[in-house]
């Protein structure tokens, strides 16, 4: 892969900063074997180029980043090729060569900042960490004090455009907000002045004002530093705003590659198709399905003598069961590894228009609240304490969608924990079916969770690890006291069915399943004792587009089946508005706005919601820069 930096000159001539060659990952079983997570990637970076890493859960985008400094995790290893940087073999190099070239050269973002920071330790302390066994003077055979090391900190907070850096550094993580701490990782990224950062999943659970602003940081930095990037993500709307090339993984093997422009706009690859189907488009009408790719990534422990993407193809031929396809040049600078592509004179034929769902009527109002009000009192801190909630009002109908978008910090998760009963309200009423259940008393309660319940936004951490998907999804049967034994074993197996899983796998752990089919156990879950409402608190904001399609799908198939009541909390202003009838935009604790989905997202006349809109990330190449989002106070 080769291309000239975005700020060269013309005529000027590009340096290969990093040779990828035929690089491949092994990691041993519990039974040991071989597990054979990348296979054969090979690919150059230029100083100064930005390229994206693109493919669902599992096709080897973070093991190959890993693989590049060797910090692979556990048994893995790098089995074949060579990673040249500058020349030097980072494969072969001994553990003293690698430290010297981990942060110093080659520097590494993080995807949750939370995991990624030390709770017990201030930003400063973070920061100081770094500049002692990376800063840039080390280079140079040069020492600096600690007062020279703070100072340089504070630059860095104040590069990456944290406010007050000379006050905030000497706050822990926990003091910042999500894109804040996503700020400072990339403050400790650059602490070394390295010629390459690699940015894994950077903006995945980032509000879409947010990620602009993490992009728009990154794009200057590449600009003025000439720090080559390599973004590691699944949403191809940040590949067509930031990137010049893009690389295409599925199956721990690239399968398409090329400059971004040519990649978006005419895939040669069917997996590449698929990917950029699957994406939500904000210009796409409520109403509209959004179109998945069948089946699942494949097993790598099971992998043939084929094309790995063969059973999942549309194009596939009995050839393709029989043969990896090698990765060929193709016309305008794209390779591509399939058989019958590569055969082809003309790019893939654009999917079908998006299709609209016939949705029937809403019925009757099943929930309402009006004048909600929560505030959280700030320990060890005298005031009025932080209001979540200022006088929210609502309606949902039956068979309704009514999708909540907004900032973190806006109040939608506080919202959907108060009309759940999992928080008291400190003000307003809450109705369900035209009864007040504000305050209800413990038998009322009981009822009242019976008939509204949630989908949380992190399959992992909302399944218990020592149950069975069984138990699981038998759990609220039980709380409810809700049928006999063998009623219950019915009921699971129905559920199972419902979610688009076999029965079968009622015996088995989470640990056993993809992040898609942990979430939809927790929909079977969430449906077991019949609701009313269903309220979703982010359930596709970790998922792969092709997942995110078929968890979306699924739950307006069961919406449609079952006349549920959707509550639908998302940043994404692309899949709320596909599957929402309604949208109301929180803003500090306030609804701002609300009315139907295409009127909200075509004619929005709130300031802060045309500033959402502005953000929300599309899946075509521009040729601008990232444009800065003001959002208002």
């Amino acid at each position: 892969m080769t291309a000239r930096p975005q700020d060269a000159t013309p005529g000027e001539a590009a340096h290969d900063l990093l040779e990828v060659r035929d690089l491949g990952v092994e990691f041993t079983a519990p039974d040991g074997s071989a597990l054979h997570a990348v296979r054969g990637v090979s690919f150059t970076l230029r100083r100064g180029e930005t390229l994206a890493v693109v493919g669902e859960s599992g096709s080897g985008k973070s093991t190959t980043a890993l693989a590049l400094t060797r910090m692979l995790p556990g048994t893995g290893r790098v089995s074949t090729g060579s990673v040249l940087l500058d020349g030097q073999d980072l494969a072969a190099a001994s553990d003293q060569e690698l430290r010297a070239v981990r942060g110093a050269r080659i520097g590494m973002i993080f995807q949750d900042p939370m995991t990624a920071l030390n709770p017990v330790l201030t930003v400063g302390r973070h920061l100081d960490e770094v500049l002692r066994a990376h800063g840039s003077w080390k280079k140079h055979g040069r020492r600096r004090d600690r007062a020279t090391r703070r100072t340089r900190a504070v630059e860095l907070l104040d590069r990456v455009g944290i406010p007050e850096p000379h006050r905030r550094i000497d706050d822990h993580p926990h003091q910042f907000s999500g894109g804040q701490r996503q700020r400072i990782l990339i403050a400790m990224a650059l602490a070394g002045e390295p010629d390459i950062l690699l940015a894994d999943e950077p903006t995945t659970a980032l509000d879409a004002t947010v990620q602009e602003q993490i992009l728009t940081l990154l794009a200057d930095l590449n600009r003025e530093t000439g720090t080559a990037l390599v973004l590691i993500t699944h949403n191809m709307g940040v590949v067509a705003r930031s990137c010049a090339r893009v690389l295409v993984m599925y199956g721990g093997t690239v399968v398409e590659d090329g400059p971004t422009a040519e990649v978006l706009t005419r895939p040669r690859h069917p997996y590449t198709a698929g990917l950029l189907a699957a994406v939500p488009r904000l210009s796409a009408p409520s109403g509209t399905r959004l179109t998945g790719i069948p089946g699942s990534p494949p097993d790598l422990t099971l992998l043939g003598d084929g094309c790995a993407f063969a059973e999942r193809c549309t194009l596939v031929e009995d050839r393709c069961r029989t043969a990896v396809p090698p990765l060929v040049a193709l016309t305008d600078g794209v390779r591509a590894a399939c058989l019958p592509a590569a055969e082809r004179t003309e790019p893939l034929p654009a999917p079908a228009p998006p299709v609209r769902i016939d949705r029937p009527a809403t019925g009757a109002v099943v929930l309402e609240a009006d004048g909600l009000r929560k505030t959280y009192k700030r320990r060890g801190v005298r005031g009025r304490g932080f209001t979540a909630l200022d006088g929210v009002s609502l309606t949902l109908a039956e068979g309704e969608t009514l999708g909540i978008v907004g900032e973190s910090g806006s109040g939608k998760s506080t919202l959907a924990r108060v009309l759940a009963h999992a928080h008291p309200s400190d003000g307003g009423t809450v109705r369900l079916h035209g009864q007040d259940v504000t305050r209800p008393a413990r038998r009322e309660l009981h009822a009242v969770r019976w008939q509204i319940q949630m989908v949380f936004q992190d399959p992992y951490a909302s399944l218990n690890p020592r149950m069975t998907v069984g138990q699981i999804v038998a759990e609220p049967l039980i709380a409810f006291g809700l049928g006999d034994r063998e009623e219950r074993e019915h009921r699971v197996a129905e559920l199972l069915r419902l979610a688009g899983l076999d029965p079968a796998v009622a015996d088995r752990h989470p640990r056993s399943f993809s992040g898609g089919q942990r979430q939809r156990i927790g929909i079977a879950r969430a449906l077991a004792p019949e609701p009313s409402v269903l309220i979703c608190d982010e359930p596709v904001s970790a998922l792969d587009v092709s997942v995110q399609a078929q968890i979306v799908g699924l739950l307006t198939d069961l919406q449609r089946d079952l006349g549920l009541a959707l509550v639908f909390i998302a940043h994404d202003l692309a899949v709320v508005r596909q599957v929402s009838h309604r949208i109301a935009v929180m803003h500090q604790g306030r609804i701002v706005e609300s009315g139907g989905a295409d009127d909200i997202c075509e004619n929005p006349q709130d300031p802060y919601t045309r500033a959402l809109l502005a953000a929300a990330p599309e899946p075509v190449p521009v040729q601008h820069t990232l444009r800065k989002i003001e959002v208002p106070a």
